[in-house]
């Protein structure tokens, strides 16, 4: 299988990061097999959508005859979750939020036509389910009784991976980081992946290209 493994951190050493590491070393345990596609959105910033892909997605008649070149980096970019068994993403949150590196990886897969259909009932998704897990580190607390902060970031990468037919998603916060030290942090990140769960890799052996795409309802869960 192949495991798409996606950090959106500006650090190099971070918390978000080592959380999506120890869970891709916790699949390829599970599966030896596993392929890694790597994409490292901190230290490799996408490009935001430049004037010729906002163009093309403008109306359905240019989205029929896209500019030249306009759609290339958003096929590059679908198609490497297409082809992913799984996928692994580690993302700091931001002002309450995602990252713009990670909102511009969003924005490319989010394509009318591709990726989902637009419906009276909302979007549509297009591609098959597959599991997604989510490491996010937060110098605050969002989910906690007394949060300090409110929460956007796992209610929104709901709605996108609802909105191109991904429904299997799991959340693991590792919260007050800026509060955590390196005799506390070990601990604090083997509680927040504690809920760890990998029977769904197990249950999505194939991707989109061998089989239809599936609308199952799925279920979103918080660690």
């Amino acid at each position: 299988m192949k495991l798409l493994h996606i950090d959106c951190s500006p650090r190099l050493v971070s918390y978000s990061r080592r959380m999506s590491a120890a869970i891709v070393e916790a699949v390829r345990e599970r599966r030896p097999d596993a392929e890694i596609i790597r994409r490292d959105l901190g230290s490799t910033p996408l490009p935001h959508a430049t004037p010729d892909y906002a163009n093309t997605l403008s109306s359905p008649s240019t989205l029929a005859a896209p500019l030249a070149g306009s759609l290339e980096l958003s096929e590059i970019l679908i198609q490497e979750v297409e082809a992913a068994g799984a996928v692994v993403i580690g993302t700091p949150m931001h002002n309450l939020t995602v990252p713009s590196a990670f909102k511009a990886w969003i924005d490319q897969i989010m394509r009318a036509g591709r990726t989902f259909t637009s419906t009276r009932a909302g979007k549509e998704g297009l591609l098959s389910d597959r599991p997604v897990f989510v490491a996010i580190a937060s110098g605050g607390t969002f989910q906690a009784e007394r949060s300090w902060q409110p929460d956007f970031l796992t209610p929104y990468l709901c709605a996108i991976f609802s909105s191109i037919g991904i429904k299997s998603v799991q959340f693991f916060a590792l919260q007050a980081t800026a509060f955590l030290d390196k005799v506390s942090a070990p601990a604090a990140q083997a509680r927040a992946l504690a809920a760890l769960d990998l029977s769904a890799i197990e249950q999505n052996q194939t991707t989109q290209s061998d089989q239809p795409p599936s609308n199952n309802s799925g279920s979103f869960h918080h660690a």
